[in-house]
């Protein structure tokens, strides 16, 4: 596990990183209207399900940091609430009784305390998740995100799984839990994948680019499934997944920095640039020709096939402004255009031809087009998604049963 130092520029970036306000930089488009938008989805079911069954949250979160997992949880929208309605939040007040956070920075549990020292239901402990022992509560969702399990090697995560589950079997009521970790074949370290652990991992992108202080990472696919169900089997709970999902698919933090792969396109600000106003994104640009040797045969596939689909989404936005494509992408009848983008793309056309609706924006393209491309290519991923570890994260979550 990664030990801390007094002068450790992973901690000192890491804390100014943090602890910026919710706009800019950290929460850029992506993370806010992308990243997160697409694991609210994925936790709404878990989180309906709960609620439906007449019990209110109560959550551990492990490594949480500034407690961004509450704001995660907390905001989740309901899909089906009325139009006229004037809140469009998933949970009531008082749908959750309480949240406890735990980190063993002390810096960012100071920030998290200050930040949420008015809501009487959060609570933001300086803890060691793995050695420490949890507060006597009973909780029903155990829930991680940032990839705080990715600093573990397989013992130490071993470890904290069976710990997990002693606490839940300790206390005879089933739980969530929810496992968020680097995925192993992200193509942000696409010359790395023969490789699933590695120490030269960096967290560059919150660097003030003197210093980049290497960190332990551990990288999962499908594997991790087994390897939690393992966990379980040994502390005698019963663990089964609920959901699986890749996040961050093309538009990686590290995508853009090029630490591990500069071979790639700095998709993540090209994306964001959908969603700035005023701002037209290179939209001939954002087309991919990767080519992904040393993979599985099954990671192969997949990524063929979802950039295939990401071009073919671009080509009709880009016929639809009347912008060329490149002269090497070609449409392949060979795949099958899922329902879901014809849909999108259905949907996409007529808004340039009622663009003089919009007459009052300022730039149409910049303000109304390009945001609704950059949705639609965010529900390729979330709908094409696959959990194969074939992202920058790969989430699982599980109902486990004492």
């Amino acid at each position: 596990m990664m030990k801390e130092k007094e002068e450790s520029v992973y901690k000192r970036d890491a804390i100014s990183y943090y602890a910026q306000p919710m706009i800019n930089s950290r929460y850029d488009p992506v993370k806010v209207r992308w990243e997160d938008k697409i694991c609210q989805d994925h936790y709404r079911k878990m989180v309906k399900r709960l609620i439906k069954g007449g019990e209110k949250l109560r959550i551990l979160d492990l490594g949480c940091g500034i407690g961004y997992g509450y704001h995660i949880i907390s905001n989740i929208l309901d899909k089906n609430v009325p139009i006229d309605a004037n809140n469009c939040k998933l949970l009531d007040e008082d749908d959750i009784e309480y949240y406890v956070g735990l980190d063993i920075n002390p810096d960012l549990v100071g920030i998290a305390n200050d930040r949420y020292k008015d809501d009487e239901k959060v609570t933001i402990l300086h803890h060691d998740f793995l050695r420490d022992r949890y507060p006597k509560r009973p909780f029903n969702i155990y829930f991680s995100s940032g990839v705080p399990f990715s600093h573990l090697n397989d013992d130490e995560f071993s470890l904290l799984l069976e710990k997990i589950f002693y606490h839940i079997k300790s206390l005879g009521i089933s739980a969530v839990l929810v496992v968020d970790v680097l995925g192993r074949y992200s193509m942000e370290w696409q010359p790395q994948w023969d490789e699933p652990s590695w120490h030269i991992y960096n967290m560059s992108f919150f660097s003030d680019g003197n210093e980049a202080e290497p960190v332990y990472m551990k990288f999962w696919g499908e594997e991790l499934n087994n390897f939690v169900i393992e966990a379980a089997q040994q502390a005698g709970v019963k663990a089964e997944c609920f959901d699986t999902f890749d996040r961050s698919i093309f538009i990686g933090r590290h995508i853009d920095t090029g630490n591990f792969n500069p071979n790639l396109k700095k998709m993540r600000s090209m994306v964001n640039e959908l969603f700035y106003p005023l701002q037209r994104a290179p939209l001939q640009e954002m087309f991919m020709n990767y080519t992904y040797e040393d993979s599985p045969e099954d990671i192969r596939r997949y990524y063929k096939r979802i950039t295939y689909y990401w071009n073919y989404a671009l080509a009709t936005a880009c016929s639809y402004l009347g912008i060329p494509t490149p002269d090497w992408f070609e449409v392949d009848e060979a795949y099958t255009i899922p329902e879901s983008l014809k849909s999108d793309l259905e949907h996409l056309g007529p808004i340039t031809k009622d663009k003089e609706i919009y007459e009052h924006t300022d730039d149409f393209r910049a303000d109304i087009f390009e945001p609704s491309l950059g949705y639609l290519l965010r529900n390729i991923e979330c709908n094409c998604s696959e959990g194969l570890g074939a992202a920058h994260t790969l989430i699982s979550i599980f109902e486990v049963s004492p």
